[in-house]
């Protein structure tokens, strides 16, 4: 942290002191102190209580110290000043008018002086009345810090009395891990040339509007001028109107004042992070028309980052705020920091990007969002970054790179995607990076078939990309490339399989990637013309939610793209019935006839029994875009459709005749029957195009639909209209039936064929079978012939055993 001071400090020293080599002080006196000189002009000492003592005596008469940096043990307070020696003066003053006089006698008995007069110019309000006589120190002469540093882990007060001594030069000043428990505001006020201040690593827990606070008219009085038993007037004050570098990170900071920060005229760097501020603290944090570098990194910070989550810094450049719990970014986030360029948001929960999301912030060069749950992002999200130069996407749940990811970046040179569920590169995000020289995506599921074809060859051409970013795209499917470098994978072997299914299955390309809920499913569907209307039915074990956002995708071949995202807001506590989430959008922008999927994104969890939220994503089937009732019907009266608990469809069965006949069966769990109006649909669809709809009433639950070909046809079947309005829908794969054919004279000649086979194979058995029927008779009588005298048997049987044990 205090590198970039050394680096000041030693350059206002080669200019201070004269020139001459540079020698390290020698003060090694343990256990008092004990120091050491690792750069030029800079003194690092540890010692006890009385080390600063001993440093003072030391240094006094010895120019070239710079910064003098000091880890000292046992010291609660600074109650002395600092570098304290004995030499002590007396002083007496009066005042006269605008006029305080000073007198002073030095009592140090080797070097006497006769008594000096001085006088303070300035308004003589709270001034004594009559001559006064206080002890006070001297800063020692010889004696020039530049910044100085104190250290002890115990040090909890500092005195107005403990930096008299170095007024005027020092200009940086370290506390650090320390236990201060508030801004020494009456030791600091006196030092008005300090440029640099760090206070880390304390148990600061609040702020207040005067802890920097100072006041610009009147001159500074030190405290030893001031009567005594009187605090000091606030224009008396001058504060730390140069300061330019604060650091208040790792303290226990909840809350700001208003204002806190607005005695800081020139700040350019604060650093907070490590505190424990929300969202309604850093509103503090107005009054910094100078401020370029603000880190609020681990806080408190959540919910969503929009534009009034800080207050207008219009010189801020870098802005840190990883380790957060934020959820999304919101439409035209952060729109008082126009001149941003760096913005860190790494280690968060986003899941969200809205549309126009970084509007405000079209300076942005650096964008770091690692680290969050990012699903999806569309070209609306990032289309006014022009000038981004890097961006960090890695660790999130991205399941392909699109254009619609990199064509609105124009300046884009660094692209990081390492650890998604990126299965695809389409090959209309080639052209966009080309001017990259920097891409890596490590640790991504890539599915290496034919679609990958133009990636791997532009990986190949890429010579400006570093060699080890090409080899992070590694093949993970098909089986015969796994763990394969995508760059050295031959292009004959990017094949597709033959088999082209357009009926994708209950849940397709998405669910071997992304975390689909079984607690969130769509049970309605409904398009007339202008307006979509999704119901999903959420279950009681995804309770309580609140709505998050709605992606929507279109099928294009056989990938799925991106083409919409949209932020819900709701909540189960605020509907009647906390399972059924209706959604309604208008459906501009969309194409009849094309099939899109659908996905709902709820945070559950979060009641009374646990803050603890997690991601619930449910997502439909590739869905036709195709009318399901006019806008005049949707006006009229609604067909009755009976609700969940009194029907629904418990199985559906269907197949397709060989005179293209299809039969639709279906079993209703829980009819009523005395209902006339209960009305099924059955949709046929073939390669994604509806065929043919047929209604039929519930208490005759099956339809025959002729004029079909062999198929295969996809048949959906619902309670009401398709796509279902009501809560249960069931769909199923139908094929023709395969009819009996009558037998031709190659399948008689065959039939006798194989039954002339079969009747020879059965008697070879039975020959076989009787064959070794007999084989036990012989063995019996062989074993009476050889029966002999029992001598003759036991040494045969002797012989024989001794043979198969040399064996």
């Amino acid at each position: 942290m205090w590198l970039g001071v050394l680096g000041a400090l030693v350059v206002c020293a080669a200019t201070s002191v004269p020139s001459r080599e540079w020698v390290c002080p020698d003060i090694n006196r343990p256990p008092s102190a004990t120091c050491s000189c690792d750069l030029p002009h800079t003194l690092r000492c540890a010692g006890d209580h009385s080390a600063l003592r001993v440093i003072g005596r030391a240094l006094r008469g010895l120019p070239g110290v710079s910064l003098l940096d000091c880890t000292v043990q046992d010291v609660v307070s600074l109650v002395d000043p600092v570098l304290e020696i004995s030499t002590v003066h007396k002083y007496s003053f009066y005042h006269n008018r605008d006029k305080l006089w000073l007198l002073t006698r030095n009592f140090d008995a080797l070097s006497p002086s006769s008594p000096r007069k001085m006088s303070i110019r300035g308004s003589n309000s709270g001034l004594p009345s009559k001559e006064s006589s206080h002890e006070f120190p001297l800063l020692p002469q010889g004696v020039s810090l530049h910044g100085l540093v104190v250290s002890s882990g115990e040090l909890r007060r500092v005195s107005e009395r403990a930096f008299s001594r170095l007024v005027g030069p020092l200009q940086a000043l370290g506390l650090p891990n320390n236990r201060l428990e508030s801004v020494p505001t009456g030791a600091l006020e006196i030092l008005s040339s300090l440029d640099r201040l760090d206070l880390s690593h304390n148990v600061l827990r609040s702020l207040t509007g005067r802890s920097f606070r100072g006041s610009t008219g009147g001159p500074f009085l030190p405290f030893w001028l001031r009567p005594a038993g009187r605090a000091p007037t606030p224009d008396l004050v001058e504060g730390l109107t140069n300061l330019t570098f604060l650091d208040l990170s790792d303290n226990s900071l909840g809350r700001l004042d208003a204002n806190t920060f607005s005695s800081l005229p020139v700040l350019l760097t604060l650093r907070l992070k490590g505190n424990k501020l929300a969202v309604a603290g850093v509103a503090a944090l107005q009054g910094l028309p100078a401020l370029q570098e603000l880190d609020l990194g681990s806080n408190l910070l959540g919910g969503p980052l929009g534009p009034k989550t800080l207050p207008p810094l219009l010189s801020l450049r870098v802005l840190q705020l990883p380790h957060n719990q934020l959820s999304s970014i919101r439409s035209d986030a952060l729109s008082g920091l126009a001149t941003l360029m760096t913005l860190s948001l790494h280690h968060n929960q986003i899941d969200v990007l809205e549309d126009h999301a970084f509007r405000s912030l079209c300076s942005l060069t650096q964008l770091d969002l690692a680290h969050n749950r990012i699903v999806a992002v569309s070209g609306s999200s990032l289309a006014h970054l022009t000038q981004l130069v890097q961006l960090d996407l890695s660790h999130n749940f991205l399941r392909a790179l699109a254009a619609d990811l990199v064509l609105p970046l124009r300046s884009l040179r660094e692209l990081r995607l390492d650890d998604n569920d990126i299965s695809m590169v389409t090959a209309d995000a080639l052209p966009a990076l080309s001017a990259l020289r920097r891409l890596t995506l490590a640790d991504n599921p890539l599915n290496c078939d034919c679609s990958m074809s133009p990636f791997a060859e532009w990986l190949t051409n890429m010579s400006q990309v570093p060699p080890l970013d090409r080899e992070t795209p590694v093949c993970a499917t098909p089986p015969s490339l796994e763990n394969g470098l995508l760059g050295e994978v031959s292009p004959e072997d990017l094949v597709c399989g033959e088999e082209n299914d357009d009926l994708a299955p209950p849940g397709g390309p998405l669910s071997p990637t992304l975390p689909v809920s079984t607690q969130v499913m769509l049970r309605s569907f409904q398009y007339d013309g202008a307006i979509i209307t999704l119901v999903w039915h959420v279950e009681v074990a995804a309770l309580p939610y609140s709505c998050d956002n709605l992606f929507v995708y279109e099928e294009i071949g056989s990938h799925e793209v991106l083409i919409e995202s949209n932020p819900l807001r709701c909540n189960s506590s605020d509907v009647a019935d906390s399972q059924v989430l209706p959604v309604s959008f208008p459906s501009e922008g969309y194409l009849p006839g094309r099939r899109y999927r659908y996905c709902v994104v709820l945070l559950v969890g979060g009641g009374a029994t646990s803050d603890e939220m997690v991601l619930g994503l449910g997502c439909s089937d590739v869905i036709p875009l195709v009318l399901t009732t006019s806008q005049f019907e949707a006006r009229s009266e609604p067909v009755f459709r009976p609700g969940l608990s009194s029907i629904s469809i418990a199985s559906l069965h269907a197949n397709v005749t060989s005179a293209g006949t299809m039969l639709v069966g279906v079993q209703i769990w829980n009819q009523v029957p005395s209902q006339p109006k209960c009305l099924l649909t059955a949709a046929v669809f073939a390669a994604g195009a509806l065929v043919v709809q047929r209604h039929f009433n519930c208490s005759v639950p099956h339809v025959a639909i002729p004029g079909l070909s062999a198929g295969p046809y996809r048949v959906c079947v619902s309670i009401g209209n398709f796509p279902s309005t009501g809560p249960h829908s069931r769909c199923i794969t139908a094929h023709q039936a395969h009819a009996p054919r009558g037998m031709s004279g190659l399948d008689v000649v065959l039939s006798a064929c194989f039954a002339v086979l079969t009747s020879l194979l059965l008697l070879g058995l039975y020959l076989a079978i009787r064959h070794f029927s007999r084989q036990p008779k012989i063995l019996q009588t062989h074993q009476c012939f050889l029966a002999g005298p029992p001598e003759e048997q036991q040494h045969s049987r002797y012989v024989k055993l001794h043979a198969t044990t040399k064996l």
